[in-house]
């Protein structure tokens, strides 16, 4: 039911700020249904981005005889931005106040502007304007801050403590329209604003979709009889957005309300236990088999606490929850030892028939919606560019093939690439193309086979932008030659190992000072398969390859701290030129320089310590388990594809049979 019928003669006139926002998308049909005039109030060009649901809004006002009208405003301004001849806030009855910059990751200037000096200008106008209505103001639990206890309806200002922006803010929009003089008001704490009931329907993720992508990970990770053990058994109190609204809608219209503050909260929330293994049956992930309860939190406390204040359990701690993306905030926000009182909340529901579902009739909703729709990891592009929008990106090699690819992903994410190579004209090209598409790039040619080069082009890039946020060390020289017929090729060792270890070196030492000073950095190698497992006639190359990685992983050992990350992309096969130049491989099966980049830009979102395709991880496991066999049918099949037949004539016969099976060179 979208809202009870009422006589024509009470029908009302409403302002809804964030009126297109998570609970106003629920909230103005639900008043369309009551007739009257509503004011949406939009921000310039909101009214474009969201006409579909601007226009079905109006067809159910025309059902209902009711008007919608869109405001154009903000809450920026003294007058919203719209002039007191745009709206007479004498002939509104409701105002719902929903605008708010819902971001406990935010600055606090941000959620100062937008919670707070917002609800002051809006109050502001409507005594200024001689309001008679009701002001409903959309707080939220938030304003509990640090307090533990039972934290009542009528209380604000209890001593409390908020140690997140957020929290201050909402707290500072509440007391502005507690002391709001001869305005009548009525106040709404939710807890954290989940989706649809029936539809799992949602804008945003945040708050208890956290734990959504832990599922997802556990799930891919573990088998769904995994027994897991949690260390706290806190609840996570959430509601429906459709019940927020249906509650909002019954208590702004019914008598006798005013002046009163109601939590709109699930009165009974589950354990923690509870949720997960909820949850868990909808996504299927392991199951939580026991959490430790407050009884043991309380008898430790002295310990929990001890532990929570040494520096190396808390940075731990922040690189697990950095690895789930949850942040820090969130973290700072979940309160174990606070319960929201609802007793205005039960008393004037009573009777209306709207009242909090249990989780357990929302939980699959939810995570079928936020899996198809609000997976970040689902939006590569979004992702791309959050992490890479404005950094400065140094991509060696990065004239054709792998290096070319990964200059194109990084530049539509919005990085500013310095492209390295020795061709001068190729590089010219793929910073044209980039340019031509609305992109930035700077050509630094060098050849790193020369250690003066490998200065030369640090240099460079620090002079024209101060900075190399994230260095990808994709240039390399492959040699596809036995050890045996080696020996005499020593140079051949040295050359290899100068372009693809001894140049990274160089390069990693000329922008780790910058890193460290900024506190913030990512070094990227592109390595090999090699690294993972035998690679016969490629030991060489091999070799040079894992000397890196060796390395990469010792400076992320040393420099986690300071928010510096490294990444070892293990590629197999990619149709490159360095691939193509022998022709022994025209009919391997290869990923493709585009594909290879889709990889190498994962694990630089993700901050991952090694990303590799699913056949270099089975091989890579498979070495892990049974170094022996493995090397074992490495050799095997290094004499059943011998450059050479006659060497090996006691596999003539398997090589027959399998020529006739196999097509294409396996090593």
């Amino acid at each position: 039911m979208l809202g009870s019928e009422v006589p024509a003669s009470a029908r009302a006139s409403y302002l809804v700020t964030g009126a297109t926002g998570l609970v106003g998308r629920e909230l103005v049909p639900r008043l369309l249904a009551r007739g009257g005039v509503i004011w949406a109030l939009l921000r310039e060009g909101a009214e474009e981005r969201h006409a579909a649901t601007l226009a079905a809004w109006r067809e159910l006002a025309a059902r209902h005889g009711a008007t919608l009208r869109v405001l154009t405003g903000d809450l920026a301004y003294d007058d919203l931005g719209v002039g007191e001849s745009a709206l007479d806030v004498r002939a509104l009855d409701h105002v719902f106040h929903l605008a708010a910059l819902y971001d406990i990751t935010a600055d606090e200037a941000a959620l100062t502007a937008a919670n707070v000096d917002g609800t002051r200008r809006l109050i502001a106008l409507l005594r200024s304007g001689g309001f008679r209505g009701v002001l409903h103001h959309a707080s939220s639990i938030a304003v509990a801050g640090d307090y533990a206890g039972v934290f009542r309806e009528e209380q604000l200002d209890v001593g409390q403590r908020h140690p997140n922006p957020y929290q201050r803010s909402k707290f500072e929009a509440e007391r502005l329209v507690r002391g709001a003089v001869g305005v009548r008001v009525r106040i709404y704490r939710p807890s954290a604003i989940v989706g649809h009931s029936r539809t799992g329907e949602a804008l945003r993720a945040d708050g208890p979709y956290y734990l959504f992508k832990v599922a997802l990970t556990l799930r891919d990770a573990l088998p769904r009889w995994f027994p897991l053990y949690g260390l706290l058994d806190a609840p996570i109190n959430m509601v429906p957005v459709d019940h927020v609204a249906a509650a909002l809608d019954v208590l702004a219209h019914k008598p006798g309300l005013d002046g009163q503050t109601f939590h709109v909260v699930d009165p009974a929330p589950p354990r923690l236990l509870d949720t997960w293994n909820l949850l868990a049956d909808a996504s299927g992930a392991p199951r939580l088999r026991r959490t430790i309860g407050g009884r043991f939190a309380a008898r430790f406390a002295g310990v929990t606490q001890l532990a929570g204040q040494l520096g190396g359990l808390r940075f731990l701690r922040d690189q697990l929850l950095a690895d789930f993306k949850i942040p820090r905030e969130v973290r700072d926000a979940w309160r174990r030892d606070v319960r929201y009182d609802t007793e205005n909340l039960e008393r004037a529901l009573a009777g209306t028939g709207v009242r909090c579902p249990p989780q357990a009739a929302y939980i699959e909703p939810l995570w079928d919606f936020w899996l198809r729709n609000l997976d970040p990891d689902r939006k590569p592009a979004a992702l791309r560019e959050a992490c890479l929008s404005g950094q400065v990106v140094m991509i060696t090699g990065a004239s054709s093939g792998i290096g070319e690819a990964l200059a194109y992903k990084c530049a539509a994410a919005g990085a500013i690439v310095v492209l390295v190579a020795r061709r001068e004209l190729e590089l010219a090209r793929v910073a044209a193309t980039i340019r031509d598409a609305g992109g930035r790039a700077t050509v630094v040619a060098a050849d790193l086979s020369s250690v003066e080069d490998c200065d030369r082009a640090v240099a460079e890039a620090l002079a024209i932008h101060d900075r190399v946020d994230v260095l990808i060390n994709n240039a390399g020289r492959s040699i596809r030659r036995p050890l045996a017929a080696s020996l005499d090729r020593y140079h051949d060792f040295e050359r290899v190992m100068q372009l693809n270890f001894f140049a990274p070196v160089r390069l990693i030492r000329g922008v780790l000072p910058g890193m460290r000073a900024r506190r913030r950095g990512h070094i990227v190698n592109v390595l090999s398969a090699g690294v993972a497992m035998p690679a016969p006639r490629f030991g060489v190359y091999a070799a040079s390859k894992a000397a890196l990685g060796s390395l990469a992983g010792t400076l992320a050992a040393e420099h986690a701290h300071e928010g510096i990350f490294a990444t070892d992309a293990l590629l197999s096969w990619v149709r490159t030129p360095m691939m193509d130049a022998t022709g022994k491989y025209k009919d391997t099966r290869a990923m493709t320089p585009d594909e290879a980049a889709d990889v190498i830009l994962d694990g630089v979102v993700r901050r991952a310590r090694t990303v590799m395709t699913g056949d270099t991880r089975r091989r890579w496991i498979l070495n892990a388990l049974a170094p022996v066999h493995l090397t074992r049918l490495a050799n095997l099949v290094y004499r059943l594809y011998a450059d050479d037949p006659s060497e090996h004539p006691e596999l003539a016969l398997d090589r027959s049979m399998l020529a006739q099976l196999i097509k294409g060179k396996l090593i």
